[in-house]
């Protein structure tokens, strides 16, 4: 089992630190006038697209007109109609879908990646640096650097924050110390499934879609996230004893959750709400924050409880084995 998988988990606090400061001087420098006003759209893949989902609920929830789009979209007839300015997000900066994406459309285009540069960042009027440490293989440091940078690009374009961001070092350690047991025993309850169900809304979305991520790449197990609602008209039928389903929310998941486990399935339940653990109920509970940074604590869970999986299965989770050449692009 690769060592890098949990370092890069453990060493997030002191990576949003840095990333942090390496983002707002940037921030601060940035001319930002063109993306004031209007409906605005981010858009990217896989954890840089999920990432881009609590900042879009914010800025909606401040009055402004935002979405967040599969990177893909923007490859369609009519992609300039979405939006009057468009936000990048590619930690690597040559995320294929994102860079022809963005070659398309001619509204104001501000670009975020890790170094703040790259082929994304060529296409862009404005580019800025997450400022991450790299990962060892999965996203992990750059997935949280960015839901952090989005969070407090937001809070520039329409949705400022009432929050102090030096605490988020501080609450991201404290999650890590005090879910780290909890991740163990959920990953024994999930020992032996062959498939898992994440579920969340709003901003939890976001962790639903990662965690169902992470836990293809890192333990290789199908899984499939869903928006709370949608999973009440009907998926929930596959609750039973043998099954397993993690749930983010304080709202209508704790009902969910506790409804699962009654019917013999084994929850994870990450939430702000004070919910106890039962037989099939394994229960976080995190700090209460914006609902904008609300997904770096969710997701710190979860990374544990792949680690614990993947290692119960002996796998390294250090590198992916089937690399698709055509979802980066490079110079020339």
């Amino acid at each position: 089992m690769s060592v890098g998988y949990l370092e890069d988990i453990l060493t997030q606090p002191e990576n949003l630190a840095r990333s942090h400061e390496t983002f707002t001087e940037a921030l601060r420098d940035a001319d930002l006038s063109a993306f004031g006003a209007g409906p605005l759209v981010l858009a990217g893949m896989g954890s840089s697209y999920f990432a881009a989902m609590p900042a879009s609920w914010a800025l909606r929830a401040a009055g402004r007109p935002a979405f967040a789009l599969s990177a893909t979209e923007l490859l369609e007839p009519g992609a300039d109609l979405l939006g009057v300015a468009y936000v990048g997000i590619s930690q690597s900066g040559k995320s294929a879908e994102t860079v022809k994406g963005f070659s398309r459309v001619s509204a104001p285009r501000l670009a975020l990646t890790n170094t703040g540069s790259g082929l994304l960042s060529e296409l862009a009027d404005v580019s800025l640096p997450i400022g991450s440490a790299k990962d060892a293989a999965i996203a992990i440091l750059t997935y949280t650097a960015t839901l952090a940078a989005t969070a407090t690009l937001c809070s520039s374009l329409g949705a400022p924050l009432d929050f102090d961001r030096a605490r988020l070092p501080d609450l991201v350690a404290g999650v890590l110390e005090d879910s780290s047991a909890v991740a163990n025993e959920a990953a024994e309850r999930f020992e032996g499934m062959e498939v898992l169900d994440f579920v969340g809304r709003g901003s939890s979305l976001a962790s639903a879609a990662e965690g169902a991520l992470l836990t293809r790449e890192a333990v290789r197990v199908p899984a499939a996230c869903m928006d709370t609602l949608q999973y009440l008209h009907g998926p929930l039928e596959v609750a039973e004893p043998g099954r397993g389903c993690v749930v983010f929310g304080s709202g209508r998941e704790v009902r969910l959750a506790v409804d699962l486990a009654s019917y013999g399935a084994s929850v994870l339940l990450v939430t702000e709400a004070p919910v106890d653990s039962t037989e099939n109920l394994r229960v976080v509970r995190i700090p209460e924050v914006p609902d904008v940074f609300k997904p770096i604590l969710e997701i710190l869970p979860v990374q544990l409880l792949t680690h614990h999986m993947s290692k119960a299965r002996d796998l390294a989770a250090d590198g992916f084995r089937h690399e698709q050449e055509d979802t980066k692009l490079e110079v020339g």
